[in-house]
């Protein structure tokens, strides 16, 4: 089982998906080199683009391709609405970045993404926005309700907003967090 542990959280994947950290930094540790994104993309000049964290190639067929990106903001302090109007504009931006990186990758046929470049097959997309937001610091009984619900709320329109705009795009959406999430292919481990 392919297992990728980004800030403080691990990702457990099913043996038969093919998994690329894509925006892996090289590891002075192990010797794992960096990914094609950074040592190609970034590090040959490109400025303003941005990855995905993971890069997943679901065993279907035809070709159906999963972007992961994570965001663990228990120890943010933004206000939520501005996050994530930020938020909004990360994935999007990812999404494009990711989408080119990997354009680039199968034309040139880079082996560390040998599976996951495949856009001329015209894949599937799936794009998964894995937000862990701060718990809302209660204030009363009767206030803790409103901040939780203006709270969803906010969530629930960033969802709608990426949902909304991916669509256009012919990419699905999906919203997940570690304790309000449909069940997944994947398992999340908190390791925090």
């Amino acid at each position: 089982m392919p297992t990728v542990i980004e800030k403080k959280l691990a990702f457990d994947f099913p043996a038969d998906w093919e998994i690329a950290k894509y925006d892996r930094q090289v590891d002075l540790k192990s010797g794992e080199p960096a990914s094609f994104y950074r040592r190609v993309i970034e590090k040959g000049g490109v400025q303003n683009v941005q990855g995905m964290d993971v890069v997943c190639r679901l065993p279907n067929a035809p070709a159906h391709l999963q972007f992961i990106e994570i965001k663990d903001e228990r120890k943010r302090t933004l206000i939520a609405a501005k996050r994530h109007n930020e938020l909004y504009k990360i994935v999007l931006s990812k999404t494009v970045g990711t989408l080119a990186g990997l354009l680039l990758a199968e034309r040139l046929q880079e082996v560390s993404l040998q599976s996951q470049a495949c856009l001329t097959q015209n894949p599937v997309v799936e794009v998964v926005l894995f937000l862990v937001e701060p718990l809302p610091v209660p204030i009363s009984a009767e206030k803790n309700d409103f901040r939780r619900l203006n709270k969803q709320d906010q969530v629930t329109l960033l969802d709608q907003r990426l949902s909304s705009k991916l669509g256009q795009w012919d990419l699905a959406f999906r919203l997940y967090n570690l304790t309000d999430r449909p069940a997944l292919l994947w398992q999340v481990r908190d390791l925090a």
